[in-house]
Order: structure tokens, then C-alpha cells, then sequence
């Protein structure tokens, strides 16, 4: 019989944590290795999506399977850059996703998935973001369907997953329910786990973390560093995905490559930033099936694992990734050289108007109307979102917060990276959450008290939006979080270029509904709902033209009757300090058009 403790030391030992290793259950094996272990042809296969993308996990898929015509269904929130190899290389037969295309820095539409799609090559079921968290959810929580504010009202409502019933409690509404998903496996990509398997995530988390529970089998999960189990310990608040849900974990450096990744400080993984110069590769690539597939044959095909992958980035290149993720590394985009030239340009064009005039709009919305939560859609519906946002807090002393529909609250964007959800904006959150909080909750939740301001590819005279099918039936983007925005914040502002293709009669495809869509913004003028249709209530001056010449050209861009409010005036110039702000979140000019002409001193 053992001896009972008598000191305490003999007591801690007999309320210590078991050693590491002491039940014998590694679960560390080789990515490629986890991959032909527990991947089959014909599965369901889900990339869950957060700040961690699993693209590491996405290159090895096409890896062990090129050439087996495996016909996998991929779910995914977005699948984009180096992913379209999932359709040219023949290893997705069917996509269940909210977005297809490109989204760094930039969106817009891959035309390899594009082709895929059109051809019939590859079969596409589209949904909006948080509705595929929310199908997620049921199968994670093994519920027959999930409630939903979205699709009522737009074309998704089509799908063979949605159906409305009656509230079984007599309220006389009708309440949108949808199909549970539940994949077999989940690829995630986390900054750490131990040697058993449990997850430490990246915040924000999307819906990576319940996506674990809902797949059937489990997780193959990536990450950044295999730690301890008193690392997890300590950060067990990130901890999101627990060890019995993980068929395996493979250590897999960069495995967020071209993405970036955010790391809390103190766990001791090294964070990065988003590889430009290789998103810029992957879409000079993309535009043609011969250059991508040479750049397949090179950087996925041509290499035998991810380790090797990462070697020929090149030591150089990853150490200035991580060199430029530390929160004050922003400034070194800014050198007084960049700085002294953009203070420099003179005057503005349309483009950089019609952001300010959505900035405008924001801001009129939260000032007047008390809205207090601002979610920033993508594009330069994003630049207009952060620029409010600032002058809001830093001129006018009202905190309104911005989200970002991942997991993002409270967050101030810096200088020097404009996509949406740049890691170098994370340690500037308040709260670090996911996809169903902030598109559940913030957004459309019983709370909410939301503006939204978001892009629309095409738009029509009552605010319905498309941003997925053309007339002629080719596939665009799809919804990503637009039809959870528009069918739930308590108000929309949609910006987007005009002319008659975007601004039309009638849309082939509704992605979003137009009901809660209050403002639209174009760079020619600002609509207004009057009646429930769109009317011109402020003009973007032009040149050497009279006010009645500038409505005219208005009107000659206008796929609908144009309605002009007796309201009608012109929009005031741009200050200078927020066009400066709005050139350096856009320092690389990859959104807006500011042009050697006016670097010149060249005015509007």
C-alpha cells in the first residue's frame, strides 16, 4: 500500500497533471501522412475558416490525390488563391460555399473557378457565410435544422437545404430553417497544440471551432508548433478544439502561407503577415489554365511535403513576413518619403469621392440615427467603414464599433494594408469572436443597432443586390456574408461603381435582398430610398458642367428610371486630412485609382 502524503511535496505529486506522453497517444504524424490516413475518396471534406486558414492542408489534398479523381464535396466559407488547384487538378466534384474567387487584397473573380463552375465541370451550391455556420452548428449540436434570418427574400432561398415553417408557438411568423451539415473531416490550422491534439486556435475564429464538432470522423488538424501540455494549459482559453475531436495534428510551419496569422502575445509562436508578392503570383497565374498549372507543377506537385514547400519560400522571405507582424510594424510602410508624397497629390477623382461620400453616409447614420455597431463589408465599402469609424471616435468623441463578419469587434485599421482582415488590425480588437456572434448577434441579433455598409457587383432600383450569377448564367463571387448582412442589420449602405451593367432593372440572381438597404453610393452620385425606390438626392459635380448636364450623364448610367428627390444637391469636396487617411490605408494603391496626373498637383 502506498504511503499516504505527508508533506507538500509528496502532496503536489499526488494532484499533479500527468506527464507528457504518459498515456501514449501521440497524435503527431506528417501532413501528407494524416491525409492518406484518414481522407477517403468521396467524402465531405470542410476548410473551416479563421484567422488560421488550413492552406497548407489544401495544397497536401491535392497532393496525395492529383490525378485519382477522387470526387470530393469541399465546404468552405471562401476558397480562394492557391485553392482553385482543388478544381484544376480535379479533386473537388461539387463546392458548398458562401464565396469563390479572389479576396487579397482585393475581390474579385478567379477565372479558373470560374470555368470550372461555367462548364459544369465542378457543381456549385451556393450560401451566404453565416448560414453555413449555422448548418455547422446544427450538426454539431445533432439538431434536425437550425433557424436562420437569412435567404428569406433572395434566390439562395432556392435551395433544396432552406425551407420556412410556422413558429410552433403561434406567433403567426414564418421562420427560415436549414439543413445540418456535417462533413466527415475538418481541416483546421491552429498556432499550437500538444502531442494529444488539442487545439490552441488564432482569434478571431470564424467557425473553425464548431466546425470541429460537426464533422463526423473528426479534425486533421495543421499548426503552426507542437507545444507542451503546460503551453496549453496556459492558454487554455484558446483551446477551442479539444483533443477527442482530432483524428491527427501535423506541426506545419507557414501552413497559413499565402494568408497570415495572428499570435496572442506570450504563447511564443511567431506571427506573420499576408505574402503579397506570392498573391500577386497566384493571379498573374490564374489567368490563364497553362501558367497555373505551371505554377501548380512548381509549388504544390513539384514539392514532396510542406516542409520542403516552406524551404523554397526561402529563409529571407518568411523572416520579413514575421518581421512585419509585430503591432507597431505598420509605421515602417509609412516612410516620411511616402508620407511628404501623398500629402502631396492635389485634388481627387470620383473614386476616392464616392468613398469619403459613403464615409459620410455612415457617419450621418450613427450621429442621427444612434446606430452603434458598424460592420465594414469588403472593397472600398471597407476603406468608407474604417474611415467613418475614425473620425467618428478620434473627432467626434462617439464610439462606434466596427466588426468584420470572421470574429472582429472594436477594432481601429492601421496605415499600410487594406484588406479587411489584415492580422495587423487584430491587436487594435476589443473582443476576438466568430462568424455567429458577429453576423449572428452584432449584426441581426435581438441587440442589434447595426449600419452595414458592403460592395455591390450589380444592384436594382428597390436595393436588391447580385454578386453571384451574371445574366447569361456565368458564376461571379457568391454572397460571403452580404445576404446575413442585408437581411439582418438594422440598416445597409452599398457602394459600388456606376453604370447601366451595375445598376439595373431587373437582377438575374438576387444574393441579397434589398429590404433593409437604405443608401446607395456610386462614383457618380448618392440614392436614397423614397417609396421604397432608390432616388438621386446628391450629384458628384463634373467639370465645365451645369447641374441639369451632370443629371443627364447620371441618368445615361442608370439601368433604371432614374428618380431625382426634390432634395437634390451637390456633394461637398473631400477634406484633405481624409483623403491623406484613405490614401495610406490604401498605400499600395491596390483600391483606389490616385494618378501620376494628380501626384503632379493636377486638381479636380
Amino acid at each position: 500500500m502506498n504511503a499516504l502524503p505527508t508533506d507538500r511535496e509528496a502532496l503536489r505529486a499526488m494532484f499533479a497533471e500527468p506527464a507528457d506522453g504518459r498515456f501514449g497517444r501521440s497524435k503527431v504524424m506528417p501532413l501528407d501522412d494524416a491525409i492518406r490516413a484518414h481522407v477517403e475518396p468521396g467524402m465531405l471534406l470542410h476548410f473551416a475558416y479563421s484567422e488560421g486558414r488550413p492552406m497548407a492542408a489544401s495544397n497536401a489534398l491535392v497532393r496525395v490525390f492529383a490525378g485519382r479523381d477522387p470526387g470530393f464535396t469541399i465546404v468552405s466559407a471562401g476558397l480562394v488563391a492557391n485553392q482553385a488547384s482543388l478544381v484544376t487538378e480535379r479533386i473537388a466534384k461539387r463546392l458548398i460555399v458562401s464565396f469563390v474567387g479572389e479576396n487579397y487584397p482585393t475581390p474579385g473573380p478567379n477565372r479558373l473557378f470560374q470555368k470550372a463552375i461555367d462548364s459544369g465541370d465542378v457543381e456549385v451550391e451556393n450560401h451566404s457565410l453565416l448560414v453555413l455556420s449555422q448548418r455547422l452548428a446544427a450538426g454539431a449540436y445533432g439538431f434536425p435544422f437550425a433557424p436562420t434570418r437569412s435567404w428569406g427574400g433572395s434566390s439562395l432561398a432556392d435551395n433544396e437545404c432552406y425551407a420556412e415553417i410556422d413558429d410552433p408557438f403561434g406567433t403567426g411568423q414564418k421562420i427560415g430553417v436549414v439543413k445540418p451539415l456535417i462533413p466527415d473531416v475538418t481541416f483546421v490550422h491552429g498556432l499550437a497544440a500538444d502531442t494529444e491534439g488539442n487545439i490552441i486556435l488564432s482569434p478571431p475564429f470564424g467557425e473553425g471551432d464548431i466546425s470541429a464538432f460537426a464533422a463526423s470522423k473528426g479534425v486533421v488538424a495543421t499548426v503552426e508548433r507542437i507545444v507542451s501540455p503546460d503551453v496549453v494549459r496556459r492558454h487554455a482559453h484558446l483551446v477551442k478544439i479539444p483533443a477527442y475531436r482530432v483524428l491527427s495534428v501535423s506541426e506545419a510551419p507557414f501552413g497559413c502561407h499565402p494568408y497570415a496569422i495572428y499570435a496572442p502575445e506570450g504563447l511564443g509562436v511567431p506571427a506573420y503577415v499576408e505574402d503579397f508578392h506570392a498573391f500577386a503570383q497566384i493571379r498573374a497565374a490564374s489567368k490563364t489554365p497553362e501558367l497555373f498549372d505551371e505554377w501548380v507543377r512548381d509549388w504544390i506537385l513539384g514539392v514532396d511535403s510542406h516542409e520542403d514547400y516552406v524551404a523554397k519560400l526561402g529563409v529571407d522571405r518568411l523572416d520579413a513576413l514575421r518581421g512585419r507582424a509585430p503591432s507597431d510594424a505598420w509605421m515602417d510602410d509609412v516612410a516620411p518619403a511616402t508620407l511628404k508624397r501623398l500629402s502631396g497629390i492635389e485634388g481627387y477623382d470620383s473614386r476616392e469621392l464616392m468613398v469619403v461620400e459613403a464615409a459620410r453616409a455612415v457617419e450621418a447614420k450613427v450621429r442621427d440615427e444612434g446606430r452603434t455597431i458598424v460592420e465594414a463589408g469588403v472593397g472600398l465599402a471597407n476603406l468608407a467603414a474604417w474611415l467613418a469609424v475614425a473620425k467618428l471616435q478620434h473627432e467626434e468623441g462617439i464610439p462606434a464599433e466596427l466588426v468584420a463578419e470572421i470574429g472582429l469587434y472594436g477594432y481601429l485599421p492601421k496605415a499600410g494594408e487594406p484588406f479587411i482582415f489584415s492580422n495587423r488590425n487584430l491587436p487594435t480588437c476589443k473582443s476576438m469572436t466568430g462568424v455567429e456572434a458577429v453576423l449572428g448577434l452584432y449584426v441581426s441579433g435581438r441587440h442589434n443597432n447595426c449600419i452595414a455598409i458592403i460592395g455591390a457587383g450589380q444592384i436594382d432600383s428597390a436595393g436588391n443586390i447580385n454578386s453571384t450569377q451574371t445574366g447569361d448564367g456565368r458564376f461571379l463571387l457568391g454572397s460571403g456574408g452580404a445576404n446575413d448582412i442585408t437581411s439582418g442589420a438594422a440598416d445597409t449602405i452599398a457602394v459600388t461603381q456606376q453604370s447601366r451593367h451595375r445598376l439595373v432593372d431587373t437582377l438575374p440572381y438576387v444574393t441579397s435582398p434589398g429590404k433593409n438597404v437604405s443608401t446607395l453610393v456610386t462614383d457618380l452620385g448618392v440614392y436614397e430610398k423614397e417609396a421604397g425606390r432608390f432616388a438621386l438626392t446628391r450629384y458628384f459635380p463634373l467639370p465645365d458642367q451645369s447641374r441639369d448636364e451632370t443629371v443627364a450623364h447620371i441618368r445615361s448610367q442608370c439601368g433604371w428610371d432614374l428618380v431625382v428627390s426634390e432634395r437634390l444637391r451637390a456633394a461637398e469636396p473631400p477634406r484633405r486630412e481624409d483623403l491623406l487617411k484613405l490614401r495610406l490605408y490604401d498605400i499600395r494603391n491596390d483600391f483606389l485609382d490616385y494618378s501620376a496626373e494628380r501626384e503632379q498637383g493636377a486638381a479636380r
